[in-house]
């Protein structure tokens, strides 16, 4: 058997007569139980020996089972409609109607969608640059044609494209295909299709997209929200600027205060913190593969491109970043959480100032 270190390997004595008290607490009975257990068994020679320990492992592995839980075994998860139960994320299911606002903007309909429009975009600009000669400008008509490829994009469109991607393997080349096939029928598109995507890298195109719904989320969603949530606590700073109240300091009663005021200070701290997420700039990038405009030096030598990507970025309503490699950093995205997550934690703080 074990041999059982003597007890001033683990505990000195004054903790052992504590223990074999019936006074001493049970966390400490438990815990000197515990460290004598472990010494125990450290100190036995047959688990000091490395081939033993291999011998023990090997021999009962096989008993070794994992159980299986009932009922789940043979699920086909072919039939898990997306719902609230089924929903990956609680942002899908049980808080679904809390963000499904942001739904146009954020979601994959969203991305397609926003990626749809920087390609003709793009090319559109592409037909308003002399040197360019492969496209011409386009009539009225076609031009009428590709805007409104963006303002009807619709479910089934997306759809589409997830159908294509399902060939292509990618994501970004499924939306080119997608523009390949809807203009085929146009005389004019038809003639430059491969000038969708002309120099471009698939970040050219996502980079621009993601800022885009961030863009309208921001403008159509979370600051209509914000602005409502601080005027109606600015409202209560005035009709309570009367009503007194204790106030407390380090936790107790002290000097009076007015409800009113103390609504004031969080309607500041929203207002500034709402001011500071409006003033991030939204950056977007279009040099190409790795940031250098090679693709497009080749092709058109004569041409300024970098000043041809700030345009085109500019009017988008973001501001140009000049400076990338392959991928638009996004420092300005991590800037813009931290800024909304700081506007939501002042919220916070209100709300356990009401509740208290």
């Amino acid at each position: 058997g074990a041999v059982i270190p003597s007890t001033s390997r683990v505990l000195g004595n004054t903790q052992l007569s504590s223990i074999s008290s019936n006074k001493a607490p049970w966390k400490t009975n438990l815990l000197a139980a515990k460290c004598i257990f472990f010494s125990s068994l450290y100190s036995s020679s047959s688990l000091r020996n490395p081939s033993f320990c291999r011998a023990t492992l090997s021999t009962n592995k096989d008993s070794i089972s994992t159980p299986k839980m009932k009922g789940t075994s043979d699920v086909d998860s072919s039939v898990f409609e997306l719902s609230s139960l089924t929903a990956l994320s609680p942002l899908d299911g049980r808080y679904w109607n809390k963000v499904k606002d942001l739904a146009p903007f954020m979601s994959e309909y969203g991305l397609i969608r926003y990626r749809v429009l920087v390609e003709i975009k793009w090319l559109l600009m592409l037909s308003q640059i002399p040197e360019v000669t492969e496209v011409p400008p386009f009539s009225d008509g076609t031009q009428q044609y590709l805007q409104g490829l963006i303002e009807g994009f619709s479910m089934a469109d997306a759809l589409e494209v997830k159908n294509i991607e399902k060939v292509t393997n990618h994501d970004v080349k499924a939306v080119e295909y997608f523009l390949k096939q809807k203009c085929e029928s146009n005389p004019e598109i038809s003639k430059v299709l491969e000038f969708f995507h002309f120099a471009c890298t698939s970040e050219d195109i996502n980079n621009l997209a993601h800022a885009l719904m961030l863009k309208e989320a921001l403008s159509k969603v979370l600051f209509p929200v914000m602005d409502d949530l601080i005027a109606a606590i600015c409202k209560m700073a005035k009709e309570y600027a009367h009503i007194p109240m204790l106030s407390r300091t380090h936790g107790q009663p002290a000097s009076p205060t007015t409800l009113g005021k103390e609504m004031a200070i969080f309607a500041v701290r929203l207002g500034r913190e709402r001011q500071r997420v409006s003033q991030i700039e939204l950056l977007g990038k279009f040099a190409g593969a790795v940031g250098n405009y090679n693709a497009h030096l080749a092709a058109y030598p004569e041409i300024n491109w970098p000043k041809i990507a700030e345009g085109f970025v500019q009017s988008l309503g973001l501001t140009f970043n000049p400076y990338v490699t392959q991928i638009e950093p996004h420092d300005y995205m991590a800037s813009l959480f931290h800024a909304v997550i700081q506007f939501n934690n002042i919220l916070t703080d209100f709300d356990r100032d009401v509740w208290a």
